[in-house]
């Protein structure tokens, strides 16, 4: 989306206020203050872009009037994040809402992949990625491998093995069903399990086609604009005479163009979907004949004269195959870890001339990626050959099976061995931002994991646990207390520094709890609530637990049971905390408000450490007030995440530590409750396919898709991903116009070197034109990782662009989840602490800190090749083009730099503009306050 910049005269105005939204998905005409059929596009599409006003915002009195000197653009990016499948007819669109809504847990995969420690970066055009980078990617292989065996034991369980052979239990299963594998040739076992193998596999690839679908029609507008700020760096790096210098992971060259997980990812994630439903439907067949109960193995089974292991030689050999194919697509999975790559990349790069450096290393990461995508290739033919190896097989007659309707054995344990790993996984990751070794936390979780898998498979039914059982599941308690201290106490004396990270720096594991959390909540819940709709007669839903009814595999039973009893007891908590808060009105600490209206006098600092409360008060200072209790309880969300992730791992050791069901009267009232849930998660995305083509729970989509897919292949795409490099054109664009209009007003008849020196001198050389990036809320995130690319490769700052934010998070929750992208050292400010659970103001620590502390951040003189924001943004003159707008009563508002005053941070009205009733202002309303206009002005001042 290239602007020719001839397209703006020398004369007309010289500063671009260029509007950025945040998580509300703000409409272009609130945007830029007009109504709705009062802006026009320019240079957007349906999904986003640049739009301006058509007509004058707003009166000339008013003060939010801009001055006639200014042009206002606003920039829409919220379609972006919610764009869906395409036009599709009514049902096709309600398998992929249901799609989108099981790709969350591949969302926060990628985010942990972020929270992790991220490595700053070299120009070499591949990504470092650092400790943990092949754990969470095998941590997603085990996320698609735990969805394939719910839609296993839906298919192949619950329909194939118990239903088709005992209807009676499902008075529910469709006719057709029935009648289908009641003709010739599908009447028996083992051509059903054949057959109904397919459902995994095809749901497996309707996640595959949804997230790739997307992808490449999202990213295929993009390349160019990505390209674009590669060759552009690249060479204002050579026309500088810069070092290629480590850089910030945000001011790195491709960090919004390389692709970390592409189609190889992809090819493999679904062949180890093919390998993993071999193997399953494998055991089954092998074993199936001497297991009638299809729970366990009797001895039987595995004595040598009888084993059907030598009997059945040829399926035993497939499934072999199939156990070393995952073998193999795990190691995979780790050997195409980035810094591996990255690594082998440099070596090869040794004793090639430093002038042929750059096309040598684009070469070999070309033949690197289509050696990935071939191995990949056929990797994928392989499973598929294994598969239907296996299929065939089983779909064999068999008169020792068909006389007897067990459920399916090969389903008995895996979901349970998939969950430990993954489990593991997470534990293991909360530890790597707080420098446990990794020798020890994969001791620790490996020792641990084993005996309670020996534990659990040691366990008789009648729960009589024998001295070694015991001993097993001691041990394995112990090294989860030892996993707990060594996370709590290893990083001796550099405890203080997780203050300010999120969780206490145990954000990687923390993320990926919750995403394991929701896959299995969202697995759990298409088992059973198949279950109950399968069992249901008439019109009411019921989930029989009787005996000789239908049976799920025992870790969707048990996580299932456990659901109800940890929703209740969070309910409670988060209930204790809001009554205990509600109880009183803190009289909080708020910025110094110029010209403000019905804003109450501040408190400089607090009373020898104590929130002082209000006793009386007028009705607006206590509508005011109480919005400020309000917004204080909401700011509570990170602890309560952390409790979440808590509890959603204390109910994966039950549903893996339990070798047998919880106790039916339990079952009893958790089944009708999850089945309710099913019910209502479906009624929502089928009205969420019939009128809109966004993503369910968008908000969420906001969040987890702001930065690149590095994770799990099948995730969602990266917006920003086409943001970031529209805004640095925009910004470019605007800047170089004089310039280029001195060469003829052509950007064609410049050669790359000429374009690359005019954008570097537009932006460090003062000029008339200036642009102030006035971003809200999320759109901040976006201005601010703008603004490193245009940094990249001075020292000397940014002479002609500002920064105007406003109801942000970039220090409280985004510089502490992701400190190496947003955090202090990046922004240049203060480090900030994490909100409190139990005092009247949740931010109490960092007040007090903050009031205590001299400054508000700054400049460190031998980090000058890696500038700050800060830095990039301070003036000759010593001031900084950055103000930052926040209030008390906004609750997702927060200081950037201090809540002392400072230069960057100023308040806001706690009231909304003068209408007919008084309104209290939260998040949204920024731009319509005096304060605004008043620091635009100022900006330009400094600018």
């Amino acid at each position: 989306m290239t602007r020719s910049p001839s397209v703006f005269a020398r004369r007309g105005p010289a500063v671009l206020e260029l509007r950025i939204h945040g998580i509300k998905n703000t409409p272009p005409g609130e945007m830029l203050g007009v109504a709705p059929g009062d802006v026009r596009a320019d240079q957007a599409d349906e999904n986003g872009g640049f739009y301006v006003a058509t007509v004058d915002p707003v009166d000339p009195d008013d003060p939010a009037t801009p001055p006639t000197v200014i042009r206002r653009e606003g920039y829409s990016w919220g379609m972006l994040a919610r764009y869906g499948g395409g036009a599709w007819v009514a049902i096709g669109q309600f398998f992929v809402q249901l799609a989108w809504l099981l790709i969350l847990p591949f969302g926060l995969c990628n985010t942990a992949y972020w929270t992790r420690r991220i490595p700053d970066q070299a120009r070499t055009g591949e990504w470092h990625a650092g400790r943990g980078a092949a754990s969470l990617r095998v941590f997603a292989l085990g996320l698609t491998l735990l969805y394939v065996c719910a839609l296993a034991s839906v298919s192949l369980d619950l329909i194939g093995t118990q239903c088709l052979a005992r209807p009676s239990l499902c008075p529910a299963l469709p006719g057709w069903v029935t009648a289908f594998f009641d003709a010739p040739g599908f009447d028996h076992r083992g051509i059903r399990v054949a057959v109904l193998s397919l459902v995994p596999i095809a749901g497996v690839l309707l996640l595959f086609f949804v997230s790739h679908q997307a992808r490449t029609r999202y990213e295929a507008g993009i390349f160019g604009t990505v390209a674009k700020i590669r060759a552009a760096s690249d060479l204002s790096g050579v026309a500088a005479g810069q070092p290629a210098a480590p850089r910030r992971p945000l001011a790195t060259d491709g960090f919004w163009g390389i692709t970390r997980v592409k189609l190889p990812s992809e090819l493999i994630h679904v062949a180890a979907a093919f390998f993993l439903v071999s193997l399953v439907i494998g055991w089954d067949g092998v074993f199936g004949s001497c297991a009638p109960a299809g729970l366990d193995l009797p001895p039987a089974c595995l004595d040598p004269a009888t084993t059907p292991l030598l009997s059945k030689w040829w399926l035993t050999l497939a499934a072999a195959l199939a156990v070393g194919g995952l073998v193999v697509v795990v190691a995979l999975v780790v050997r195409q870890s980035d810094t591996t790559v990255a690594g082998r990349t440099e070596r090869a790069l040794e004793g090639v001339a430093p002038s042929d450096r750059d096309e040598r290393r684009h070469a070999l990461i070309r033949a690197k990626l289509r050696r990935r995508e071939g191995v990949a290739g056929w990797m994928l033919l392989v499973a598929t050959a294994v598969y239907l190896a296996v299929a065939v097989s089983v779909a064999v007659p068999d008169a020792a099976v068909d006389h007897h309707p067990p459920s399916f054995l090969g389903l008995v344990i895996a979901p349970s061995i998939i969950l430990g790993v993954l489990l593991a996984i997470a534990l293991s990751a909360l530890g790597w931002r707080r420098g446990v070794p990794r020798w020890l936390s994969v001791i620790v979780v490996a020792v641990g994991g084993v005996s309670l898998l020996v534990a659990v498979v040691s366990t008789p039914r009648d729960l009589h646990l024998a001295p070694l059982t015991a001993a097993a599941y001691g041990l394995a308690a112990l090294c989860a207390v030892l996993l707990a201290v060594l996370v709590i106490f290893w990083p001796v004396g550099r405890r203080r520094s997780f203050a300010y990270q999120g969780w206490h720096g145990t954000g990687p594991g923390v993320i990926m709890l919750l995403s394991l959390g929701a896959a299995m909540l969202l697995s759990t819940l298409l088992v059973l609530g198949t279950q109950c709709a399968l069992a249901s007669t008439g019109s009411t839903p019921v989930c029989p637990l009787s005996p000789g009814g239908l049976t799920t595999p025992v870790a969707y039973r048990n996580f299932g049971g456990t659901v109800p009893v940890l929703a209740v007891l969070l309910a409670l908590f988060v209930l204790v905390v809001a009554l205990l808060r509600i109880r009183t009105t803190p009289r909080l600490t708020t910025p110094e408000t110029v010209g403000g209206r019905a804003l109450r006098e501040p408190l400089r600092t607090y009373r020898d450490g104590r929130v002082p409360q209000v006793k009386t008060a007028g009705k607006l200072d206590f509508r005011m007030l109480r919005a400020r209790r309000s917004a204080a309880l909401f700011h509570r969300g990170e602890p309560l995440l952390g409790v979440l992730a808590g509890l959603l791992a204390f109910g994966v050791v039950v549903a893996i530590a339990l070798p047998q069901p919880l106790r039916p009267a339990l079952l009893d009232l958790a089944l009708p409750a999850l089945g309710l849930i099913t019910v209502i998660a479906v009624v929502t995305i089928a009205e969420n396919a019939l009128t809109t083509k966004e993503r369910p729970i968008g908000v969420m989509w906001d969040l987890m898709c702001f930065l690149p897919r590095a994770g799990h292949p099948f995730g969602p795409p990266c917006y920003a991903e086409r943001v970031i490099p529209e805004l640095r054109d925009r910004i470019v664009a605007w800047l170089e116009a004089d310039i280029a209009d001195g060469a003829g007003g052509v950007e064609d008849r410049r050669t790359a070197e000429q374009r690359a020196d005019d954008e570097l001198r537009a932006l460090t050389t003062r000029q008339r034109r200036k642009v102030v990036v006035s971003a809200h809320s999320l759109g901040a995130v976006l201005a601010v990782s703008t603004i490193f690319t245009l940094g990249a490769d001075t020292v000397d700052g940014l002479k002609n662009v500002g920064l105007l934010t406003y109801g942000t998070q970039l220090r409280a929750y985004f510089g502490r989840f992701f400190p190496e992208l947003f955090g202090p050292a990046a922004l240049g400010t203060l480090p900030s602490r994490g909100p409190s659970l139990w005092k009247a103001d949740p931010w109490l620590r960092q007040v007090i800190e903050d009031h205590r502390t001299d400054g508000s951040g700054g400049r460190d003189p031998d980090l000058r090749e890696k500038p700050t924001l800060r830095e990039l943004l301070t003036q000759p003159d010593g001031q900084v083009a950055w103000i930052n707008l926040w209030r008390r009563t906004d609750y997702l508002g927060f200081p950037d730099a201090s809540f002392k005053d400072n230069e960057i941070d100023r308040g806001a009205d706690e009231f909304g503009p003068p209408l007919y009733l008084v309104k209290v202002a939260t998040h949204p309303g920024y731009q319509a306050s005096s304060q605004y206009m008043s620091a635009l002005r100022d900006l330009m001042q400094r600018l």
